[in-house]
């Protein structure tokens, strides 16, 4: 069982040293800066933020380890879950494989292409690429967790809302790509993504009221994993909170300029994850001790 722990994770391992090996052998060639963030400007890809290749090697990587430890929690906390059948845990893995590749193919190709390798993503071909293997793969692997997930499991809500939740996260998730593939082909609709997000999270927050204990869909955190009534409390104050949230969040987005946009999303769901957190720990604490 540990041998086979470890194989599986020998594909992250690799993953990990991918971008470091690559500025290894780069490092002559590499500039002072790189490109480490594009914007659209009159339908072309423009670099607007640069950073040392060593810093932006070192940022993703942490950014990719925290995505690592957060994917693996439910299998690190033991008894605080119900069971996941081996078919799911696989999928889930996979799915953990390919947020991880994503996130670290992104700073290699970045230093092949300051290394003269490869084409840049000033290039809008290669922009555009990028944007649609990323909506592929996302899409993809989204419908393949509902639906396994719709086939083999018993799910926490009705059939109706878990198919809300299920087209409204391939939608949400299909927005940032193709906003960015619309703009580089000068159709501007910045302003859709966090409104479209927040409209989700405010459909969520309905939805959240009276979802049932589960390992995949809810507020998870520790304490509502470990106490029914917990769940259901976290769960009522969280669902009228995310709808107050979405909808508030929503309005301002109508009326903010395009520049406050990103900040509104952030503090939404900054202000959600706090109260729904905080909520869930003070509660727990409260039940157990009395």
């Amino acid at each position: 069982m540990k041998v086979n722990n470890i194989e599986r994770e020998i594909p992250f391992v690799l993953l990990f040293l991918m971008p470091w090996v690559t500025y290894l052998l780069l490092r002559e060639q590499l500039p002072a800066v790189i490109a480490s963030h594009y914007t659209v400007d009159g339908g072309k890809w423009v670099a607007d933020r640069y950073a040392s290749p060593l810093g932006l090697m070192a940022g993703l990587s942490v950014a990719a380890i925290v995505v690592y430890v957060s994917m693996s929690l439910p299998v690190m906390l033991k008894g605080l879950r119900p069971e996941m059948s081996a078919g799911m845990n696989q999928w889930l893995y996979y799915f953990k494989l390919v947020i991880i590749a994503f996130m670290l193919v992104l700073p290699t190709y970045s230093l092949l292409a300051a290394g003269h390798k490869l084409p840049d993503f000033s290039d809008a071909h290669i922009a555009n690429v990028s944007m649609i293997l990323l909506l592929v793969i996302l899409n993809a692997f989204l419908y393949l967790l509902f639906s396994r997930v719709n086939r083999n499991m018993p799910k926490p809500v009705s059939e109706k809302y878990y198919k809300i939740i299920w087209v409204g996260t391939h939608i949400v998730t299909s927005a940032g790509p193709l906003m960015v593939i619309l703009s580089s082909q000068g159709i501007h609709a910045e302003r859709l993504i966090p409104e479209l997000t927040l409209l989700f999270i405010a459909i969520c927050g309905n939805l959240l009221y009276n979802v049932r204990p589960n390992w995949y869909m809810g507020i998870r955190t520790p304490w509502t994993l470990r106490n029914e009534e917990v769940w259901r409390k976290t769960h009522h104050v969280g669902g009228v909170w995310c709808f107050a949230a979405g909808i508030a969040g929503f309005i301002v987005c109508i009326f903010a300029p395009e520049g406050m946009l990103r900040f509104v999303l952030s503090a939404v769901v900054i202000l959600i994850s706090v109260v729904s957190i905080g909520y869930s720990y003070w509660l727990y604490h409260k039940i157990v001790t009395h």
